[in-house]
């Protein structure tokens, strides 16, 4: 692998014209940490839930209110009395103002219940931010390494086309000596098609993977350093451990189950009695004469008890025990879930290595035969055909390295992000 992670630093990252700097694996993290439009909407989905919150603990607090009215009224008036008939008449504004201050004494654990279901609701959001944040950068990690694996191919394919190339004109050189024969020639020219269709194909990856690059991280691809593996558990069980006790997902379902059975506790309260407090003054003129006026304090003890609903409360209750066997299920279901899952990233990893250790050594013994190969045909016991055959076994074998290492390497992250530890303070990002 070091030897690819040495190759990829001097290879022709130099597509980017001018890059005057290397961006490494936390900066393309820090990248799509920053500007990713899914961690943003989760990042906004815990600030909502904090308003929840803020809204449940008001339930313990007084509400005051004020009304008021102000108009105008005119009045004519008409009586008749021993001494004729008498009219008058009156402009009035009458008025109102009333202050009431209620306060809840009692609400059957409501007000209790609301506070944590609230409380339950900003762990799973926040839970559910780390969930999104774990996703978005296994697939900046996916993004990077496909980068970096396509560069290093393009290279390898650039090379066996120039190589190829040499060798055809070498061939045509032998043709015109009479060493070799035309189908020499035309075995050459196969070999260099193909290989020029092949780095064509190889270029057309290299742009979906800088595509995928630029969608995950929100900028395109610099001169990307190399980049390792990252340090796994140290067996399978300790893997299984740290996903069972801290993995985002998990932890989310037990934060909404918390808030289930916060909530039957909010339904029963609508079965208990309710008392509270309302004082209130009122203030009222010119109502229906000049200079009227009144003015009145009151202070009332609320009490209330449902007596019958038609079974909709009871309902209620009954509905949200269900919703919190439901809950219990989801753990359960989530729990395995992930169980497997880094199950199946603890084998992806151990397979990725010893992959590419044998990749490294088909490398090793393709180089050898490509050289051997063309030993012999200068000693007339090889033919060109030969030679050709063994550069194609080595530049596939070459290949394979490369993308067994980016294999290898993801595989790495994606048991961190497995076990949960997949995470900004963990890789060394900056917030």
């Amino acid at each position: 692998m070091k030897r690819l992670l040495a190759s990829l630093s001097l290879a022709p990252l130099l597509l980017v014209p001018g890059a005057a700097f290397a961006d490494s694996l936390q900066d393309a993290l820090g990248g799509a940490y920053r500007n990713n439009p899914n961690l943003e909407d989760a990042r906004l989905a815990v600030r909502a839930a904090r308003e929840g919150s803020v809204q449940a603990f008001a339930g313990y607090l007084p509400s005051l209110g004020v009304t008021g009215s102000y108009g105008a009224r005119h009045v004519e008036t008409e009586t008749t009395s021993i001494f004729g008939p008498t009219a008058s008449e009156e402009d009035l504004n009458p008025g109102t103002a009333s202050v009431v201050l209620q306060q809840q004494l009692y609400t059957g654990g409501r007000r209790d219940g609301q506070v944590r279901a609230a409380r339950a609701g900003v762990e799973s959001a926040r839970h559910g931010l780390r969930s999104t944040e774990q996703d978005v950068l296994l697939a900046a990690v996916d993004a990077y390494v496909s980068v970096l694996r396509d560069l290093e191919i393009v290279r390898l394919r650039g090379e066996h086309v120039e190589g190829l190339t040499r060798q055809l004109q070498g061939t045509r050189r032998r043709l015109e000596v009479g060493e070799v024969s035309r189908t020499d020639v035309a075995q050459a020219q196969t070999r260099l098609a193909g290989a020029r269709a092949a780095l064509a194909r190889a270029e057309a990856d290299l742009e979906s993977s800088r595509a995928r690059y630029q969608l995950v991280v929100g900028e395109p691809p610099q001169a990307l350093e190399p980049v390792e593996a990252p340090a796994a558990p140290g067996d399978l069980d300790a893997a299984i451990r740290e996903a069972e006790e801290r993995h985002p997902d998990v932890l989310r379902a037990m934060s909404e189950r918390r808030g289930a059975r916060a909530q039957v506790e909010v339904e029963r309260s609508a079965l208990r009695p309710q008392v509270s407090v309302v004082t209130r003054y009122d203030h009222a003129q010119e109502s229906s004469i000049p200079d009227d006026r009144s003015d009145g304090a009151s202070a009332v003890a609320q009490f209330s008890v449902p007596l019958f609903e038609g079974g909709f409360n009871r309902s209620r209750v009954r509905q949200g025990q269900i919703n919190v066997r439901r809950a219990e299920t989801q753990i359960e279901s989530l729990r395995r879930e992930v169980v497997a899952n880094t199950i199946s990233a603890w084998n992806n990893l151990v397979a990725g290595r010893d992959i590419v250790a044998a990749a490294e050594e088909q490398v090793a013994a393709a180089s050898q035969a490509v050289e051997g190969a063309e030993r012999e045909r200068g000693l007339g016991m090889r033919t060109t055909l030969d030679v050709l055959n063994a550069e194609e076994e080595l530049r596939n074998a070459q290949v394979a390295l490369a993308s067994a290492e980016a294999e290898a390497t993801f595989a790495g992250y994606a048991l961190l992000a497995a076990t949960g530890a997949l995470t900004v303070s963990t890789i060394g990002v900056k917030e």
